[in-house]
């Protein structure tokens, strides 16, 4: 994997304007991106993520006009995004140096250090297969691997949907990682753009993203497998490189209307070392909330980081009394397959009151890596091996495809909360310990009949 790191020297830094921030500081907007193979598993920025109490508030501490400031969102935003900025550090020391600093300015409500981002795919998740030219002249079916689109209790029964004549027509999604190969056979390269951030240029990211994608949109051209939602309009990406998440969020969130489905497939790490919901941190948080309050369905990942989302070190930031993104938030589950329990929560899977609906954590069977179909080039790669509450949160999304697909076609929209409580009073139950929660499994024939639609 390779990560991205604001550093000296620049070498792939792009010099764009100087502009004139509210804070009445001069700053050289740079890209300030270096790509280099390291041990890490995901994308680290040495900066800092700033949000003013008010637009406009001039900053007391001094020295700032040395380092590199920018507004995180574009300038001319008018709402409270206009208040965050990015302030880039030239190591960890002075980033945590600047935070201290930062915490004591009057003119400032938080500053923090922006975490490690990586994909939640469970750690041992298979890498690449080596390419084999002796691939067949036509992949055949994988269908009969995909265990996950059966009835309940094992699948979501996407055949439920599908025989009341709904794949997805009518409703947009977007994936926000780092990057994807549209020109994957199984895709439907002509209906997906790329909207945001510049595309990772790794071989994981990109077997990660098109993996996703499978599951969702995969083609159904009876060959490779085939996505819970193959007719799906359009499919937007939106890459977190060169940007930050919440920016990478926000210029896919732009695209949708109320009723599409928005996946975020990424995690960060946590202040006790353990992968959390990107919507821990406030920017992630607030562009998140917007989203689902313009009507936008939202499905995020909760993350492999074995955690309880309850636990106090978290400030009650995934109680939903207190805060609500209005997110439909999905753990890992086992899959119906011999040697794991059916519906019980994997161990790395996040877990607590926050975790709304589960999906297949183990065994899933999507496009890329080469587990099922190695050939050159990737565009013919399938794997059954998918996992993570990465393989799990794409099966949730491509149900909410569905669901609101049936919705549009009688003239109506289902809200985010309206969805989220769909999905969890109809799914199959969680099994096992169900005091570490992660939510039922969709049943999508239980859905469409609480929605009567038979």
């Amino acid at each position: 994997m390779f990560a991205i790191r604001a550093r000296p020297p620049l070498t792939l830094a792009t010099v764009a304007t100087v502009a004139t921030l509210g804070l009445g500081l001069l700053a050289t907007l740079s890209a300030l991106v270096e790509t280099r193979p390291t041990p890490a598993t995901g994308v680290r920025r040495y900066e800092l993520h700033v949000k003013l109490r008010a637009e406009g508030m001039q900053l007391a501490s001094a020295g700032f006009g040395a380092l590199q400031v920018a507004p995180m969102f574009a300038p001319g935003t008018a709402d409270a995004r206009a208040r965050w900025m990015v302030v880039t550090a030239m190591s960890a020391s002075s980033a945590e140096a600047l935070v201290a600093q930062l915490a004591a300015d009057p003119a400032v409500e938080q500053a923090f250090l922006a975490p490690e981002i990586t994909l939640p795919t469970e750690a041992r998740a298979r890498t690449q297969a080596r390419a084999d030219d002796r691939c067949p002249v036509t992949t055949p079916s994988f269908e009969t691997y995909q265990g996950y689109l059966g009835p309940a209790p094992h699948g979501i029964d996407a055949p439920a949907a599908w025989q009341r004549g709904q794949r997805g027509a009518g409703v947009w999604f977007a994936d926000i990682e780092g990057g994807w190969n549209a020109a994957h056979e199984d895709l439907p390269g002509d209906r997906i753009r790329h909207v945001g951030g510049t595309p990772i240029n790794d071989p994981s990211w990109r077997a990660h993203g098109t993996a996703v994608l499978g599951e969702v949109v995969g083609v159904d051209n009876g060959k490779g497998v085939v996505g819970i939602a193959p007719e799906v309009e359009r499919v937007f990406t939106s890459s977190i490189g060169g940007t930050t998440v919440a920016v990478a969020i926000d210029r896919a969130a732009s695209q949708l209307r109320p009723g599409d489905v928005l996946l975020i497939e990424l995690q960060g790490g946590g202040p006790r070392g353990r992968y959390l919901p990107i919507e821990y941190w406030d920017d992630n948080f607030e562009v998140i909330q917007a989203a689902t309050r313009r009507g936008v369905i939202v499905i995020e990942a909760a993350g492999n980081g074995g955690e309880n989302l309850d636990h106090k070190a978290y400030g009650r930031k995934f109680d939903r009394s207190h805060r609500d993104s209005g997110a439909i938030m999905i753990g890992a589950g086992g899959p119906a397959r011999e040697g794991f329990s059916d519906r019980e929560r994997l161990e790395f899977s996040n877990y607590g009151g926050r975790v709304d609906v589960q999906g297949w954590g183990r065994k899933v069977a999507t496009l890329d890596y080469g587990d099922l179909q190695s050939c050159a080039g990737a565009d013919r790669h399938y794997t059954d091996e998918f996992s993570g509450t990465s393989s799990a949160s794409p099966i949730v999304a491509g149900a909410a495809v569905l669901l609101e697909g049936s919705a549009r076609q009688r003239g109506a929209v289902l809200t985010p909360a309206v969805l989220r409580e769909l999905l969890r009073s109809t799914g199959t139950p969680q099994s096992g310990d169900t005091a570490k929660q992660i939510g039922p499994r969709p049943d999508l024939a239980r859905a469409f009949q609480a929605l009567g639609d038979r």
